[in-house]
């Protein structure tokens, strides 16, 4: 539900990772997975280009609320809380969970692995792997630490949690019972393309990720605030590494 929503586009802003240059093992899985696309696809897909790819840990979207704060798009739309944003609170649990690198797996989870660790949104972790999604092609990865926990330890999901004492809603613990510990990375968009052809292009992904498994490390020094126009990040209005004084990211949202 939205309660008092104001009548104009909130600013995107968000707390992201691994935008820009790529590490390998992770450059080349990426490239495989767009030619993997583009063959069963052709000119219907269109591929992030490697630097655009990218990894959300916060979204930080909202509104000036007049006087002087940031409501929260996310607590407002899924609670009705008006809730302000501090942004250096919210800087301080991204250095407190990420002063240690989290390892995300992607890949390496073929469709007859039982029992999987855990489900993710309902699914096979096989299925969740690479999916197409409201016309984007949406790699996913999972904390090597939750996988090889069977889903007792989650540290995406508990950053995000705690961030909520930021006034910050991550938007899929929609209830306090939800859990978001999946890493998403989207890959490129298609259009036009019959049905049966976005099934293979997804079926070939989930299979060659399947058989080639790597391992990115998201870390302090891969995070970024941005603000963009664009929920693909084609152009930024704004880019910086932690630490950002809180007044120069409220100054983002108009």
């Amino acid at each position: 539900m939205t309660t008092g929503a104001p009548a104009v586009t909130p600013e995107l802003v968000s707390a992201i990772s691994l935008y820009g240059p790529k590490p390998e093992p992770l450059r080349n899985l990426l490239a495989s997975i767009q030619g993997t696309a583009a063959a069963r696809l052709g000119t219907a897909f269109v591929p992030y280009t490697l630097d655009q790819v990218h990894g959300t840990l916060v979204v930080l979207t909202g509104w000036r609320d007049g006087q002087g704060g940031v409501v929260n798009q996310d607590y407002l739309e899924y609670r009705g809380e008006r809730r302000a944003m501090d942004f250096g609170r919210v800087q301080e649990i991204l250095r407190a969970h990420l002063a240690e690198p989290i390892t995300i797996r992607l890949g390496g989870l073929g469709p007859d692995a039982a029992p999987e660790p855990f489900a993710s949104q309902g699914r096979p972790l096989h299925e969740r792997s690479f999916s197409a999604q409201a016309g984007a092609l949406v790699l996913v990865g999972w904390p090597a630490v939750a996988l090889e926990s069977e889903g007792r330890t989650r540290p995406l999901d508990e950053l995000r949690r705690d961030v909520a004492a930021a006034g910050v809603l991550h938007r899929y613990h929609r209830t306090p019972s939800d859990v978001d510990d999946d890493f998403h990375l989207v890959v490129g968009h298609y259009a036009g393309a019959e049905p049966e052809r976005v099934t293979a292009a997804v079926s070939a992904a989930r299979e060659y990720l399947a058989a080639h498994p790597a391992d990115v490390q998201v870390g302090l020094d891969q995070v970024r605030i941005i603000a963009s126009d664009t929920p693909t990040l084609a152009s930024l209005r704004f880019s910086s590494g932690l630490p950002v004084p809180a007044e120069e990211i409220a100054a983002l949202y108009r």
